[in-house]
């Protein structure tokens, strides 16, 4: 077994030079501080398995031995991604409280970490706290009132998972419209042919704002049916509702060649990874974004990392259930400063100041996995 001594400033910097000397699997024995920074003892992690095996006969006692080397390394990379968290914290502590924010308000890691890189060097805490706001107002991507849908008309599909709130969002939508272009100039097309009672629902809307409803369950009756709405200023399509994951999410993209623009409906309750996943699927190609139930939801920040790094503009937002009070044009100012007023909520949730070490370590094994993935790809 081949043993070998680095010694690196930080043990981030150590732990690179590990990796690139003797692989991304190698295993770091053990770690020491020393006058130029830190002292790492590493080794290949095939010395250490061919090691092990030669030296036991018995399978079942090899495996349990490598198990057994690969928890250590896995423990020591969390301890050394741990000690950086703290070396930071010390060396540039306005740097590491600026993502503590990002994280505390649900903001993803890949966005912290590409803010924090970005900081301007120099400022206090309160300043970098203004740069951070002022940064993310400026990225989230929102729709003006110059560019208002509804004011604008067009035919528009309303896609989204099940239960992200499409069908009264739609409703809402239409009063809007009848508000702006007359009841005579509204349609609104029942399309989904999965969830029972879903026509029947939106026929209660329909009468309620005097707009006409038609049914149109397929791709192919739509067409059949929009030359005939074609006098219509504005024309509402209600989808139905599907897991992102499920291949009939694929169906919405056919009206794309009818002249159809889609609408993302994505909840904000949402964790950060179902949101990252619905805006992966249903946002993809889509006009816009409608971000519903913000009444519901004290941390939209996961939903605003997602908007920010796909850069889908945000048409509207929605949070209750009235019709049509409860659909606004967006306010980015609005929206971060809830989402980071989000992040001081004293909750179970929130994370301790003994516990961002930790968080650290789970973090960096993560962002070495999403490295190692793209290595691969590349």
């Amino acid at each position: 077994m081949s043993v070998r001594v680095f010694v690196a400033a930080s043990a981030r910097e150590g732990l690179a030079r590990v990796r690139a000397e003797l692989g991304d699997d190698a295993v770091v024995l053990s770690t020491r501080p020393h006058p130029q920074g830190v002292e790492l003892l590493a080794s290949p992690y095939g010395d250490l398995a061919v090691s092990a095996v030669s030296a036991t006969p018995d399978s079942a006692a090899s495996s349990r031995i490598l198990n057994e080397l690969a928890r250590l390394r896995a423990l020591l990379q969390n301890q050394l991604a741990g000690f950086a968290w703290g070396a930071g914290r010390r060396r540039d502590p306005t740097r590491v409280a600026l993502m503590q924010t990002l994280f505390a308000a649900g903001f993803g890691s890949s966005l912290a970490r590409t803010l924090a890189a970005r900081l301007p060097r120099g400022l206090d805490a309160d300043a970098a706290q203004r740069w951070l706001r002022q940064v993310l107002i400026r990225n989230l991507p929102v729709q003006g009132r110059e560019n208002d849908l509804l004011a604008i008309g067009g035919r528009y599909a309303l896609v989204g998972s099940t239960g992200s709130g499409k069908t009264t969002t739609l409703a809402k939508l239409a009063a809007r419209g009848v508000d702006a272009h007359g009841a005579a100039q509204v349609a609104l097309v029942a399309a989904d042919a999965y969830r029972i009672g879903a026509a029947a629902q939106l026929k209660v809307y329909a009468d309620l704002l005097g707009v006409s409803l038609h049914v149109a369950e397929t791709p192919a009756r739509i067409a059949l049916l929009l030359p005939e709405l074609a006098a219509k200023k504005l024309v509402l399509i209600d989808t139905a509702g599907f897991a992102p994951s499920d291949p009939r999410t694929l169906e919405a993209k056919e009206l794309d060649r009818l002249g159809v623009l889609r609408l993302a409906v994505i909840s904000a309750t949402q964790q950060g990874a179902a949101i990252e996943q619905a805006m992966t699927r249903f946002g993809q190609g889509a006009a816009a974004c409608i971000l519903t139930k913000l009444d519901e939801t004290p941390q939209p920040g996961a939903a605003l990392d997602s908007l920010i790094r796909h850069r889908l503009p945000l048409a509207y937002i929605s949070g209750g259930q009235r019709v049509p009070e409860d659909l606004h044009v967006p306010n980015a100012a609005y929206l971060i400063d809830r989402a980071l007023k989000g992040g001081q909520l004293d909750t179970p949730y929130a994370l301790e100041a003994e516990d961002w070490p930790l968080f650290a370590g789970v973090e960096a094994e993560r962002a070495e996995r999403g490295a190692m993935k793209g290595a691969g790809a590349r």
